[in-house]
């Protein structure tokens, strides 16, 4: 497999994004679950894909509330991470898309653009 090209962008705020993903899905599995991380390039973008096969969420969650500030499903949470992240990826040019299903877990792709050059 080829290596990934090399982006200009905000090492931190790209951290958060990625620290964040892989919290959120850690925090969803069980003490036996799994998460999974891939990069990917297609079609002129650059993609970071954290999945787990956790709880999930219900569509109308996703649709609704994921993206919102300080929505959550978490006990103890802010309800900040996903509307921060997603502002991130925004700000880079991106885009954050969503596949989840209850009971079956989530996968979250983060699309970067590629620099024309």
């Amino acid at each position: 497999m080829a290596p990934l090209p090399k982006l200009l962008f905000d090492p931190d705020q790209m951290l958060k994004v990625a620290t964040n993903l892989i919290i959120n899905a850690r925090e969803a599995v069980s003490q036996s679950g799994k998460v999974q991380i891939q990069t990917s390039q297609n079609n002129g973008w650059v993609i970071l894909a954290v999945s787990d096969d956790g709880c999930g969420m219900t569509q109308e969650f996703v649709d609704r509330s994921l993206f919102r500030a300080f929505q959550t499903t978490k006990k103890n949470g802010l309800g900040i991470g996903m509307f921060q992240s997603r502002m991130i990826v925004e700000a880079h040019k991106g885009r954050i898309e969503v596949e989840s299903q209850p009971g079956k877990g989530a996968t979250f792709r983060v699309f970067l653009p590629l620099k024309n050059k």
